[in-house]
């Protein structure tokens, strides 16, 4: 059965829950617990004006919700206090590869015109020309022109919007963007300024990320820059990290947590992991325990409710039902604690009861049938040898 025809007595546009329960939902997200809404909405309330340390920890077993959360701050909470933020999926635990993965989100050439039109006003007047040309011509007379002399002039008009007051940074800004009609991709040596000639350390790409997200920031309009980071890809393989892992998955945290209070720009810093990645990175560094920590625990039945409420509104057709109706489910879910504690798991069921539903499936369904829905999908003797 597919989407399209779902029996026309569920009144359902279309089946609202994934089929696997994994991830975030099409569309808005998901309804989240009120608890956990407020205490996120605290925390940003809390630490949302002034210096001080902006990094925050989510922890959760798998399929609780810190994906959607992320997701709920990305897509709803953040925007609105006009925080740009920007989702990453499982990142390298390296500093450089999650500043390459933010630049390819804006897109090279994008980001290369937010530097342009910070520093155009201060290019020289033998550039003006150029200037009323635009950004395209700009980019052009880059080929043709004297490199050095057109980086220079550009370095100066950098510094002098303050973009950044260091001059190796502004060249490395100017460079980036005179070269961009030629180079199309990013390589982590973009982000390291040449000190006396020589490249600068993977140590030296910190600060200059820091300028980076200075100029997102003026480029957008924003009040502040969000890294939604979900689960370090390195951290989620616990005890078994190499040397070289532990040593650049502290050095990333670091940097980043030292960005979240530096000068440049207003960052925070959202992390998910498990309980187990959580304890392995106090372990790998006990000063992180310093760090806000939100846990992300089972659903209530309310909760599950909640979350059943919102995904139905979405898909409703006209007729039974309401704006508040679980309908083709009950107000009350009959499912075990086990199910309709982890979203994961209760979206799965769900879906599966929507989609094994046919023209004979009495509705709202009865208790006997989603009791023999979640008895397929997780037959209680198995209940605790799988967290997915």
């Amino acid at each position: 059965m597919t989407m399209r025809d779902l029996p026309p007595h569920l009144n359902l546009e279309f089946n609202p829950f994934e089929p696997t329960g994994a991830g975030p939902p099409l569309g808005p997200p998901i309804a989240m617990p009120d608890s956990l809404k407020s205490c996120v909405r605290d925390l940003l309330d809390t630490n949302g004006s002034g210096a001080g340390v902006k990094a925050v920890f989510i922890v959760g077993e798998y399929g609780v919700g810190k994906t959607c959360l992320l997701q709920w701050l990305h897509h709803e909470s953040l925007p609105k206090r006009r925080i740009k933020p920007f989702y990453f999926d499982n990142p390298s635990g390296q500093f450089y590869s999650l500043a390459n993965a933010l630049l390819r989100a804006l897109g090279r050439k994008d980001f290369a015109k937010f530097i342009w039109e910070l520093a155009e006003p201060y290019l020289s007047p033998d550039g003006e020309s150029i200037i009323r040309l635009g950004y395209e011509h700009y980019l052009s007379s880059t080929e043709r022109s004297d490199d050095e002399r057109v980086s220079n002039d550009l370095r100066q008009a950098i510094l002098k919007a303050g973009v950044t007051d260091d001059e190796e940074i502004g060249s490395c800004l100017a460079k980036f963007v005179t070269s961009t009609k030629r180079l199309l991709f990013y390589d982590y040596r973009d982000f390291l300024p040449k000190r006396d000639g020589r490249l600068g350390s993977e140590g030296e790409t910190a600060p200059y990320l820091g300028v980076i997200l200075k100029a997102i920031m003026a480029g957008t309009g924003a009040e502040g820059i969000a890294f939604l980071i979900d689960e370090f890809a390195e951290i989620g393989l616990q005890k078994r990290l190499t040397r070289r892992a532990v040593i650049d998955y502290r050095a990333t945290l670091k940097r980043l947590i030292n960005l979240t209070h530096g000068d440049d720009a207003d960052l925070w810093l959202f992390l998910s992991m498990t309980p187990d990645a959580y304890a392995t990175t106090i372990e790998l560094d006990p000063a992180l325990a310093a760090q806000r920590k939100i846990d992300v625990g089972p659903l209530s039945p309310g909760d599950a409710a909640a979350i059943v409420k919102s995904r139905i509104d979405r898909a409703r057709a006209d007729g039974t039902g309401g704006p508040t109706s679980p309908f083709p489910f009950r107000d009350v879910l009959p499912f075990r604690p086990a199910i309709y504690s982890n979203p994961r798991r209760l979206v799965k069921t769900c879906s599966f009861a929507i989609s094994k539903a046919d023209r004979n499936t009495p509705v709202p369904f009865h208790d006997s049938y989603l009791r023999e829905v979640e008895r397929r999908l997780y037959p209680p003797d198995a209940e605790n040898g799988s967290q997915r």
